[in-house]
């Protein structure tokens, strides 16, 4: 199991919305008191097909968040804890999750750039989850009304001919949309890559190619500037060939994965 905090972790810090005097446009910060706290519920459904072999898990998270410091420049320094996972209906000791921090500018960029080692032949599917799921909502620096677009770049890292080498999200503020009896503000984001990796051994080879889509949603409420829930669709498909050399002669083998993974974190406190 691969819970991949990155991914999981909801950074949904409040979000603090200045109105522009038409009421049509906003200007979207992240800023919350130094010690709050959100505590949130995060559902994760899984679904992988490897050569007509389906596997399924559900899991389920529930996470802590504090604000524990805010630093002179406006970053917020977090705290994220998990206090309760279960993985198919099976309790994992919330023992076993340490606390993790991160930093966040009022934008919603990470303060320091964010690192992925690159992948291993035996681990694809995890590098790819904690790859997209470092991606989160990053707010515009300029006033958006219904209907904008901006856009987040991220340097991955990978060399050529491996891809990708950088991703650019696409985000766009839909709509005034009702979470229950609130007022919120919808607003989406997507990113898509072709997958492309190598590795070449002296009697062996794996080639790695396919493609990967992220599409998300997340929802702010102007009244209290929060985002009270979000829902996010990753969709990886790719296809692993493989050469290597038994003794007697090279033995060729091809793979085929498809995998989605959803999840949907809802704010259970503040309401």
């Amino acid at each position: 199991m691969r819970l991949g905090l990155h991914f999981f972790a909801v950074l949904a810090a409040t979000a603090f919305l200045l109105s522009a005097q038409n009421r049509e446009k906003w200007l979207l910060r992240f800023s919350l008191r130094e010690g709050s706290v959100l505590t949130w519920h995060v559902r994760i459904v899984t679904k992988k097909l490897v050569d007509k072999k389906a596997e399924f898990e559900l899991t389920e998270i529930w996470l802590r968040e504090q604000v524990e410091q805010i630093r002179p420049n406006g970053n917020l320094v977090w705290s994220s804890q998990v206090t309760r996972c279960t993985v198919n209906g099976e309790v994992i000791p919330a023992s076993q999750f340490d606390v993790t921090t991160s930093e966040l500018t009022p934008l919603g960029y990470p303060s320091k750039p964010i690192t992925i080692p690159p992948p291993s032949i035996n681990q694809i599917d995890d590098w790819l989850v904690d790859l997209f799921g470092s991606l989160s909502l990053v707010l515009p620096a300029t006033e958006v009304g219904i209907g904008d677009n901006w856009h987040y770049q991220l340097s991955v890292g990978l060399k050529h001919p491996n891809e990708p080498r950088r991703l650019t999200l696409t985000y766009k503020l839909e709509r005034m949309e009702k979470v229950g009896e609130k007022d919120c503000l919808k607003i989406s984001t997507q990113v898509q890559s072709p997958v492309k990796l190598a590795w070449q051994w002296k009697d062996a080879s794996v080639i790695v190619t396919g493609g990967a889509k992220l599409e998300g949603v997340f929802w702010f409420d102007p009244a209290i500037g929060f985002v009270r829930q979000r829902k996010v669709r990753l969709s990886v498909n790719y296809t692993l060939e493989s050469e290597r050399w038994d003794g007697f002669q090279f033995v060729q083998r091809t793979s085929y994965v498809n995998q989605t993974t959803e999840v949907e974190a809802r704010l259970l406190s503040p309401k």
